[in-house]
């Protein structure tokens, strides 16, 4: 029987085979921990596990984590189940459902057990929600001790800075929606810096740095090994404050004593550097947003010369 140990290892290799950014933490008999902190316990716990290592079928892997954040329900999984299931039957079936048609003979006459597994009605549903909730359900009431939560609290940073984890932070404006040549950048700048330098590492150094008292793990944007940069992509404006300048001193301190320099990158650095690169490698949404910035730049060089 697998360890606890080896079951998370199980789980997290099926979420990196199928390029998803969530792990599980943390992971007993009755509950596991996501990399997000999101806590799943009681039957729903079983229930992820057994989706995750079905071999089958690899929906819920591949839609883990938009099922996670909510972007999907389980209901519209189920019909792209129904959906596969239905072509594969018209596959198998499909002449006989065919000289079937309009005579009065149900293609699927004799087959017994045809709706095993079938979903429960919404009232059903209802009530099974109703006897598992509250009190009736086997985590109600039940909290983390504070030793836990550091314990996981120490996990999760030691696997961000080993590099074996990356959190899935968004960008407040893109959330991952931007893309390059199909590599995902949490903003249009990033994807642009990479377009322009492909040999920099994206998020491959981690670096410790303290704020507020507190142990943090900072996530560096780039690191050149050929140009021995390290790169930070961000718009001026958002350069201040506590945290940004701890995360800035302690990229300045790496860089200083490895014989690296420390590089922020603009908006007034693009227009110095670079010209519009070729849009069509990027994302509708992030082409749009990178021609516009160099079309801005083109009309206020046309403003200066009347």
């Amino acid at each position: 029987m697998a360890t606890f140990r080896e079951m998370m290892d199980r789980l997290n290799d099926r979420l990196k085979q199928f390029n998803q950014n969530l792990r599980i933490a943390d992971y007993s008999r009755s509950s596991m921990i996501l990399s997000n902190g999101q806590i799943i316990a009681g039957k729903e716990n079983q229930k992820i596990k057994n989706r995750l290592l079905s071999p089958y079928s690899s929906l819920w892997v591949e839609n883990f984590d938009k099922l996670i954040a909510g972007e999907i329900t389980e209901s519209e999984i189920k019909h792209q189940f129904a959906k596969i299931r239905g072509q594969n039957c018209q596959k198998i079936h499909g002449e006989k459902i065919k000289s079937n048609l309009n005579t009065g003979v149900p293609w699927i006459k004799g087959k017994g057990h045809l709706f095993k597994g079938r979903t429960h009605s919404p009232e059903t549903k209802a009530k099974i929600s109703m006897k598992n909730s509250g009190p009736n359900n086997g985590f109600y009431g039940r909290q983390h001790s504070q030793e836990i939560k550091d314990a996981h609290s120490k996990y999760i940073k030691e696997l961000i800075l080993s590099g074996k984890f990356t959190p899935n932070s968004n960008n407040r404006n893109t959330h991952w929606e931007t893309t390059f040549n199909g590599q995902k950048y949490r903003s249009s700048w990033e994807a642009l810096y990479h377009y322009y330098h492909p040999q920099a590492k994206y998020e491959e150094l981690r670096i410790s740095y303290l704020w507020a008292n507190e142990s943090k793990v900072y996530v560096v944007d780039f690191i050149d090994h050929v140009s021995k940069l390290v790169i930070e992509v961000k718009p001026r404006e958002l350069c201040h404050g506590e945290k940004f300048k701890a995360k800035w001193i302690a990229l300045q301190q790496w860089a200083q004593a490895n014989s690296y320099k420390a590089l922020l990158v603009d908006k007034e650095w693009f227009m110095q550097n670079t010209v519009c690169p070729n849009l069509s490698l990027f994302d509708e949404k992030t082409a749009r947003k990178i021609g516009q910035l160099y079309e801005a730049r083109e009309k206020n060089r046309d403003s200066k010369t009347i």
